[in-house]
């Protein structure tokens, strides 16, 4: 009896074994599908040389280019003195080297021009206004950025605009359905870089002068720049709740932008607050730690924002708040490309991040290549 009763208890224990080495691999199995059958989305780096003790970006595209569709490089400003004309930071060489090493990761190259670092934020705005309102400095300008995109092989170019005059607004719409008409008959990608907008008192001040719903229309991706939340001109707090990112989303859907054209704006940085002085400095993560470290400074992780951040007393007995992403608050960025089925996102910039970044990125979305 005793004998037949070990002999049954056997064959359920092998039963049960057998039943849950299949559940197993079947949850296993249904592990890897979910991921194979996950929609593919952009993951664009913009790219930056080394900014004083800033690293460059290069070393991030080396590292990780499987984990990147697209990169961006910063290396264009509007010229000041001849409206229409652009002002390059690198040498010729050096745009070549750059792109042509990123076509060999088999990572598109988007050129970005801008309106920033000039002696003042008022001539940005005046010098982008040149552009905008004058006709003819805007076919000179289009035809500049054609023959620069075509001689260097770009796949496609990112128009960073910010701080408009409010009555340029119409005028920018207008350019970038002629840039995106003359862009595509080349077989280039238009993007645009737009400041975050939530429609109501959240909204980035920069706001207002960008219509969302036109741009939308006439770009192929809206890069929507859900970062700064709090900023040098704020108090301390999050880079970027999420909250207020998803908040962003909303009203980019509410005025029609589709989906499928959504960058969601992503920062690899933080800001480090004096709150003695009320001054701000912009830190990479690396900075952040090193800060952390130094001061012996615990980190907390705020609930509401979904982001972390840290408090200690410098050498001179200033008073510090430091407020950060990692890659645990990306996590919940990335949680919502999901949710709202996001062209993906852009990370500014290369080189600033979290070193893993780059697990959270392959963990929670498959990466368009």
């Amino acid at each position: 009896m005793a004998k037949n009763g070990y002999r049954s208890f056997t064959i359920i224990s092998l039963s049960m074994v057998f039943i849950l080495m299949s559940s197993c691999g079947q949850s296993h199995r249904k592990e890897e599908n979910d991921s194979t059958n996950k929609t593919p989305r952009d993951v664009l780096g913009f790219y930056t040389e080394q900014e004083g003790v800033l690293p460059g970006s290069q070393p991030t595209v080396d590292s990780h280019s499987n984990s990147l569709s697209s990169i961006a490089p910063f290396w264009y400003k509007l010229d000041d003195k001849q409206p229409g004309n652009l002002i390059d930071s690198v040498t010729a060489d050096h745009k070549k080297i750059v792109i042509k090493s990123a076509h060999e990761k088999h990572l598109k190259v988007y050129m970005v021009v801008h309106n920033l670092f000039y002696e003042t934020v008022e001539k940005g705005k005046q010098v982008a206004s040149n552009v905008l309102i004058n006709d003819s400095n805007r076919n000179v300008f289009i035809q500049n950025l054609r023959n620069e995109m075509n001689q260097f092989e770009y796949d496609g170019i990112n128009i960073d605009m910010e701080n408009l005059n409010l009555s340029d607004r119409d005028s920018f719409s207008l350019m970038i359905k002629e840039l995106s008409d003359a862009l595509h008959r080349d077989g280039k990608v238009v993007t645009v870089s737009v400041p975050a907008n939530t429609g109501d008192s959240r909204a980035n001040p920069w706001s207002p002068w960008f219509d969302y719903e036109k741009l939308g229309q006439y770009s192929d991706r809206l890069m929507l720049m859900t970062y700064d939340e709090h900023n040098p001109r704020t108090k301390p707090g999050s880079t970027a709740s999420v909250d207020w990112t998803e908040a962003t989303i909303q009203y980019a859907l509410k005025q029609g932008v589709p989906p499928s054209k959504i960058l969601l704006g992503i920062a690899g940085y933080g800001w480090d607050w004096d709150t003695t002085t009320g001054k701000a400095v912009y830190s990479s993560y690396a900075q952040v730690m090193d800060q952390k470290k130094k001061y012996n400074a615990k980190v907390v992780w705020d609930s509401r924002s979904q982001t972390p951040h840290f408090s200690y007393v410098d050498k001179d007995q200033h008073s510090h708040q430091v407020w950060f992403e990692n890659s645990h608050s990306l996590g919940f960025k990335l949680n919502l490309v999901e949710k709202y089925n996001l062209r993906g996102i852009g990370i500014w910039r290369l080189g600033l991040e979290d070193p893993l970044y780059w697990t959270t990125i392959s963990e929670k979305i498959k990466v368009k290549k």
